[in-house]
């Protein structure tokens, strides 16, 4: 009978034993796969997430305090976010706690933005938070070198500043801030090639250039909205008048250039050609006095001229070059004094 209890009140124990074992090994293993940390986080933060979804979430290598955070977000800002969706965002490569701050962004700005639209932006940008604040808030955009030639023929050179915000209804599908900048860049030059006299647009240049401006056509496909738009500055580039009127002295330069080395060269070819006649009428009177002494040998041997002829001629040649010299020297001295005393 004592060996009967003995053997009972051991197997209850065994029993016993056994049961706590396999709770405490079981508690051992589910603490080993679930992230405790996490989920007591969640769980005295109000947003409790099961331990089962959180083991699947590990296994699916998310990251639980991104999800953790942006559950929690959502629920204290009211947001109609579940933990699927936030699951899905994450799943599709997106961020979901900015997509959160972003909805929590735009209700509190009041701005009425969807859970899809969000995603998607996220998805396509991977700046939520980003696009929802400019939508919010304008951004200033500058435009540069806007150049045009008006009727006058003279360049304007303009900049402008655009005060822009997101449309986030027309992210997705709508055109980019270069297009919208490239379509006001265009406008305005096509503003410049209408003025007809340049210091009309250097007085009034936001009358001159923006009256006419139409904004909805502008951002028609635009995810932008343009609130104001100024010119920040205006210049004056060429003056086509100015270069047409220096390309024409430049012609006439270098045609009087042209001109002048022609008749240049027209007088030195004159000169030349009186020349050349010089000496020919040099070379014709040296063959004749070359002829003269022939000549008068000739004669004197034919003796119709005789030596005594020739001796007379060269004395009267011989007394013409001195009477030539004696005058010659008498025209260089100085007149004499009238008051001289000889």
């Amino acid at each position: 009978m004592v060996n009967n209890s003995l053997l009972l009140f051991g197997t209850s124990d065994i029993v016993l034993v056994s049961v706590f074992g396999a709770i405490f090994i079981a508690l051992v293993v589910y603490a080993c796969f679930v992230p405790m940390k996490i989920w007591f986080t969640a769980l005295f933060s109000g947003c409790y997430i099961p331990s089962w979804k959180l083991i699947s979430f590990k296994n699916n290598k998310l990251n639980l305090n991104d999800i953790l955070n942006a559950y929690s977000i959502a629920k204290k800002s009211s947001l109609e976010v579940s933990l699927k969706e936030i699951v899905n965002i994450y799943l599709a490569n997106g961020n979901a706690l900015e997509v959160v701050r972003g909805l929590k962004l735009a209700k509190d700005a009041g701005l009425s933005l969807s859970l899809k639209l969000a995603t998607a932006i996220e998805l396509s940008s991977h700046k939520v938070v980003e696009l929802i604040q400019n939508s919010i808030n304008s951004t200033l955009v500058e435009i540069d070198k806007i150049n045009g030639f008006a009727q006058d023929k003279v360049e304007i050179i303009a900049s402008a500043n655009v005060s822009v915000k997101v449309n986030l209804f027309k992210y997705v599908s709508g055109l980019g801030l270069d297009d919208l900048k490239s379509n006001i860049k265009a406008w305005i030059m096509e503003n410049i090639a209408k003025a007809k006299d340049h210091k009309q647009i250097l007085s009034e240049p936001n009358q001159s250039l923006l009256s006419n401006l139409d904004l909805r056509v502008v951002t028609k496909n635009s995810m932008y909205n343009v609130i104001d738009i100024n010119i920040s500055s205006i210049s004056i580039g060429r003056d086509l008048n100015a270069e047409r009127e220096l390309q024409v002295a430049e012609k006439e330069k270098i045609y009087a250039q042209i001109e002048a080395e022609r008749r240049k060269n027209a007088e030195e070819i004159k000169e030349l050609q009186m020349r050349t006649k010089t000496e020919q009428m040099k070379s014709t009177v040296l063959q004749a006095e070359a002829e003269v002494p022939m000549a008068l040998s000739q004669a004197i041997k034919e003796g119709r001229f005789s030596v005594m002829d020739y001796y007379k001629l060269m004395n009267l040649q011989a007394d013409t070059a001195l009477r030539r010299a004696i005058i010659s020297d008498n025209k260089n001295q100085p007149d004499s004094d009238d008051g001289d005393i000889f």
